[in-house]
């Protein structure tokens, strides 16, 4: 039965704006997902979470709703959450290393994996800041500030708004010319550039996740007398005049000389390894010999270069590639660009509105393609995608109350453990590409944090008097049993598989019938409806639709 708060929602969600919406028609040998389907994947995608059974609901009778859900997950604190992990896969800040002593800037007490996560967010939450607040993605390069939590505020001994707690703007006091990521001493704390590199680690990095141009991805080939100069020469005279070299180094070096006041090859204390120094600025003289510049054309300091970069045509190309291979699971490829075409156009319109390029994306029907005649653009376009690590902890605790932790820290979320990558995560020092394919890293992890979950709910739910709602088995109490109450039994069975999975069982299906006789064989064992129920529970929460939406 749809309850009032259900209708409730439909008429708010269900107005003039979705009547007048006219649809993206599906292209010829395409098929879509169902409407419940289309809107978990939405909701996984920008929240993290299943849908609750009465949006599932919403959706089921009105279709036409699904514009106004996406409204309503891109206004969902949790979608600046989804964010910052999709931006991770570029900038790979979230190591869970710490290369300073904590201690030193006064932080004494402090968990150093609490260190290390606050340090590691300082640039995606100022992209987050920048999703939420629609400002142009641009900001991520041109912010006249930082942000800091207190952590990171007191680590870097930045000017934090006092007595203000959690994310908030703040500068740094140093003397350094904000230009947001490009000026984050988090940044380049993670992209040290160390002896003869003379910043080209940095360079490339600003290349690969601002230009999507991976210098270390172009293909070069030396003969064996250039090989042999590199090896027995001086590197910086051989690569000045090789041609060979000169095909990447003649951008990537006067982009890499902007960076020297940074030069934090020195001994010393938390301070001496951090701070800007503006007399360092001129040692790129030292090193390629190339004045600082952005594609030719010359930058008088980090400011001047993040205009340029922002300015740059591939810097917004790459901002859609970026979000829509994250959002998608597909790697772009060139019979691709059509499709992204479309996208670019938005977010161009839209003043480079991420929000904006994300309704275009989750709105196209590639997005919610079930089904695809064409064998060539099957290949391209996935039409069953796989959680990440933290969309599985987040779905899971969402359902059962339950997160798999160590020491109070998300086993999944953080990988401290190598669970997270062990399910297909990246740790973004060594496994920098998430894997979307089945593993059996993948559902081992999922039937270990299944039993956990499951145990959680069973001894919960089933407590003798608790106080307040069950958290999945509301259908039982721990004195029944399939012979004295089979059709609850068979309901609570069903229930939990519509709360799990977000479809409903069909008429027919075996699962209640297997499922009691599993509780029948575990109850048998030590005559405990706790064990029993918790084994049925998890083996409902191991169902393949948890991993793959």
């Amino acid at each position: 039965m749809t309850t009032r708060s259900t209708w409730m929602m439909l008429l708010a969600l269900v107005g003039p704006s979705c009547a007048e919406r006219t649809s993206d028609e599906v292209p010829e040998g395409m098929e879509v997902l169902d409407p419940r389907r289309q809107l978990i994947r939405l909701s996984v995608d920008l929240r993290g979470v299943h849908p609750s059974e009465e949006e599932l609901a919403v959706i089921e009778a009105h279709p036409e709703a699904y514009e106004a859900f996406v409204d309503r997950y891109l206004a969902d604190p949790r979608f600046g959450d989804r964010m910052m992990e999709l931006f991770n896969l570029s900038f790979r800040t979230r190591t869970g290393e710490l290369m300073y002593d904590p201690e030193e800037a006064g932080l004494v007490g402090l968990d150093e994996r609490r260190v290390a996560q606050s340090l590691a967010d300082e640039p995606l939450e100022l992209i987050r800041h920048v999703i939420e607040n629609d400002l142009p993605y641009s900001e991520v390069v041109t912010a006249d500030y930082t942000m800091a939590d207190e952590v990171v505020a007191r680590m870097w001994n930045l000017d934090y708004p006092e007595g203000a707690t959690g994310w908030q703007q703040a500068h740094y006091v140093d003397g350094r010319e904000h230009a947001g990521v490009l000026s984050m001493t988090t940044m380049w704390t993670r992209y040290p550039s160390a002896g003869v590199n003379g910043n080209r680690h940095r360079a490339n990095t600003i290349s690969r996740i601002f230009l999507c141009d991976d210098f270390l991805a172009r293909p070069v080939s030396f003969s064996r007398t250039q090989i042999d100069a590199l090896t027995s020469g001086d590197p910086e005279e051989v690569i000045r005049d090789t041609e060979t070299c000169q095909s990447c180094h003649s951008s990537m070096d006067p982009l890499a000389a902007h960076f020297f006041g940074y030069w934090w090859e020195v001994e010393g204390t938390l301070a001496d390894q951090t701070t800007y120094r503006p007399e360092d600025e001129p040692l790129w003289q030292m090193y390629a010999g190339k004045s600082p510049a952005y594609m030719g054309v010359p930058t008088g300091n980090v400011r001047e270069m993040a205009e340029r970069l922002a300015a740059d045509d591939r810097f917004a190309a790459c901002a859609v590639q970026t979000v829509f291979e994250g959002l998608t699971q597909r790697t772009v490829e060139d019979a691709d660009w059509s499709e992204i075409a479309t996208h670019r156009a938005v977010f161009d319109m839209s003043g480079m509105k991420v929000r904006e390029l994300v309704r275009s994306i989750v709105t196209s029907p590639e997005y919610v393609a079930a089904k695809l005649e064409d064998e060539a653009t099957a290949a391209r376009i996935p039409t069953v995608k796989t959680v990440s690590p933290g969309q599985l902890s987040d779905i899971v605790a969402a359902k059962t109350g339950y997160r798999w932790t160590f020491d109070g820290w998300d086993a999944l979320a953080h990988n401290d453990r190598g669970l997270a990558v062990l399910t297909g995560g990246i740790d973004s020092m060594y496994v920098v590409t998430p894997s979307h394919e089945p593993s059996v890293g993948l559902v081992f992890v999922q039937e270990r944090l299944a039993q956990a979950a499951g145990w959680h709910v069973a001894s919960y739910d089933l407590t003798p008097g608790r106080e307040g709602d069950a958290l999945m088995l509301a259908y039982v109490t721990v004195e029944d049993t399939p012979d004295t109450n089979a059709d609850a039994f068979r309901e609570q069975i069903r229930d939990l598989y519509l709360q799990v999975t977000g479809v409903p069982l069909p008429e027919d299906a075996p699962e209640p019938d297997a499922l009691i006789a599993l509780w029948e064989q575990l109850y048998s064992v030590d005559r405990s409806p706790v064990a029993a129920w918790a084994g049925v529970v998890s083996v409902v929460l191991r169902d393949p639709q948890v991993l793959f939406y």
